[in-house]
């Protein structure tokens, strides 16, 4: 599709009043300061990668999608036709290993948020798909469209917040068979971020991808060529890929898009309560769903983006944030590395409120990430309750932990050491440096300045009716929503955006997709 004619030039978006102070951050990309960390010897990746290749070819995995049974079958797997189990061949799963593209480009809307994926960056991207939204006021609730949009709006405005990983809340309001349209026509016009596609089905994906080519003024031949939209694929664990997941990767890898590969090994549940099983059964669920999708289409964009997470044996939830979890975090990126792959991580907390808890889980899990060498880390804004809910405030609250680790400095410089000397010499003993002359020109940028710590005196923060962190948060998102401004868009572009969104919800009226 090409870019509409009508209205060409003129600017559209929402004006926030002009004396309201500018809350929105700059946009901040980020590299780690420091090299991953290695939990495996080189024997012991290759004894995952060999005992994965075990698993697929003498186990296997079940593709539901008779689709998919072809492809397989010509490129050298052996599939039974009753239930689609498929065995690999160790040296076919190599080779389409292989052929994946180890660093590519996610285009934003705004060309200056685009996403180099691979080598030292790293992306944070917002919560996804919790079905409940919480904050002071009003409590924990279902999701809403209102919901899903406001925090579209917070996460635009938040600089390390990089891409939209998905819905920062299910908003459980909007019919489910055309919530696609209104999701994606909101990434599209309240922010300029990469943004997702869910792959339920090929027709979600299709709709994402002709809405994109409006939304972009691009044809598809365009489309095609740079990756402009994050799909996700899980395996449903152990050893079953779903087959609308399958029909809604195979259309964005045709069409030269994204697919982060997810199997979630949650240790003793869905793969074996150790480490080292969980390990290899989950890289043998990606690798095997890769090599497909590189035959799908060779040299396809692609993440690895396995997670592994214990679960609470008492109640079988989820555990975030845990040791375990930044272990497998670390195993994984090594393996990534040994397939030289990008790697895709999450952010979470189990934690219930905006407290201490869910500020050190999501700490070790910032920290997990940051040593693995993940390239983009999902649901690092706002995810609670073991990905149950999405928080108002501790959207905030992640979003100055993220900025903290990113305001790191692997070195310290050293091009003022004269002007030091003479300042040490120049205040002397017993002095103080409050106003000296190498103080002045720094004292407004030398330091870090957090979102919403309180460093006052006890006495001025009692005050001040004592507000802890949450409640401060709380000040702080709603400041941000106040003075939040859309992106500028064409009008012709919106209008046929808006006819786009229309006639598909026509179209697909009650009909179950």
């Amino acid at each position: 599709m090409s870019e509409p004619k009508s209205r060409r030039g003129r600017q559209r978006g929402s004006k926030a009043n002009k004396h309201a102070e500018s809350q929105e951050q700059p946009f901040k990309l980020m590299t780690r300061p420091y090299r991953p960390i290695d939990v495996l010897t080189e024997d012991e990746v290759e004894k995952v990668h060999q005992a994965s290749l075990r698993i697929l070819r003498d186990i296997g995995i079940r593709f539901d999608l008779e689709a998919a049974w072809d492809i397989l079958e010509d490129h050298g797997c052996e599939v039974d036709r009753t239930d689609g189990l498929t065995k690999f061949p160790p040296e076919v799963v190599d080779h389409f290993l292989s052929q994946t593209a180890s660093e590519f480009e996610l285009v934003a809307r705004n060309p200056e948020r685009n996403l180099h994926i691979g080598g030292d960056h790293i992306h944070w991207g917002s919560a996804s798909s919790a079905p409940n939204v919480m904050d002071l006021d009003n409590g924990r609730r279902p999701g809403t469209q209102a919901d899903f949009e406001n925090l579209v709006k917070l996460n635009h405005m938040i600089g390390s917040c990089h891409f939209h990983t998905g819905h920062p809340v299910e908003p459980i309001d909007a019919p489910p068979n055309t919530r696609h349209l209104t999701s994606t026509y909101a990434w599209l016009t309240l922010s300029d971020k990469v943004f997702r596609s869910y792959c339920i089905g090929d027709v979600r994906v299709k709709d994402a991808l002709n809405m994109i080519e409006i939304g972009f003024g691009i044809d598809r031949e365009e489309l095609k060529r740079k990756a402009r939209i994050q799909g996700i694929i899980n395996v449903n664990s152990p050893l079953v890929m779903d087959a609308p997941l399958l029909e809604g990767a195979i259309e964005l890898v045709k069409n030269g898009q994204c697919v982060i590969v997810s199997p979630v090994g949650l240790a003793g549940a869905m793969s074996p309560i150790t480490l080292s099983g969980s390990l290899i059964q989950t890289n043998a669920e990606a690798i095997g769903v890769i090599a497909f999708l590189n035959m799908v289409q060779p040299g396809a964009r692609l993440l690895y983006g396995v997670v592994t997470s214990p679960v609470d044996m008492k109640s079988g939830a989820p555990a975030m944030g845990v040791p375990e979890t930044v272990t497998g975090t670390l195993a994984h990126g090594q393996m990534s590395r040994y397939y030289n792959m990008p790697q895709r991580q999450w952010l979470g907390s189990t934690s219930t409120a905006v407290d201490g808890q869910g500020a050190y889980e999501s700490m070790m899990s910032i920290w997990g990430n940051l040593l693995s060498g993940s390239h983009m880390v999902a649901h690092a804004h706002g995810w609670m309750e073991g990905g149950l809910t999405s928080s108002y405030e501790k959207t905030i609250m992640d979003a100055q932990m993220i900025q903290m680790m990113g305001a790191l400095n692997p070195r310290i410089p050293f091009d003022d050491l004269e002007e030091v000397i003479e300042a040490i010499g120049n205040v002397g003993p017993g002095g103080h440096f409050l106003n000296a002359d190498h103080t002045m020109p720094r004292y407004m940028t030398a330091f870090h300045r957090p979102l919403i710590s309180d460093w006052r005196p006890y006495e001025f923060w009692e005050a001040s009716g004592s507000p802890d962190t949450a409640q401060r948060a709380n000040v702080k998102w709603k400041a941000m929503l106040k003075a939040y401004q859309a992106p500028k868009m064409d009008a012709g572009i919106r209008d046929a955006l808006d006819d786009y969104v229309a006639r598909r919800k026509i179209e697909i009226g009650k009909m179950t997709i």
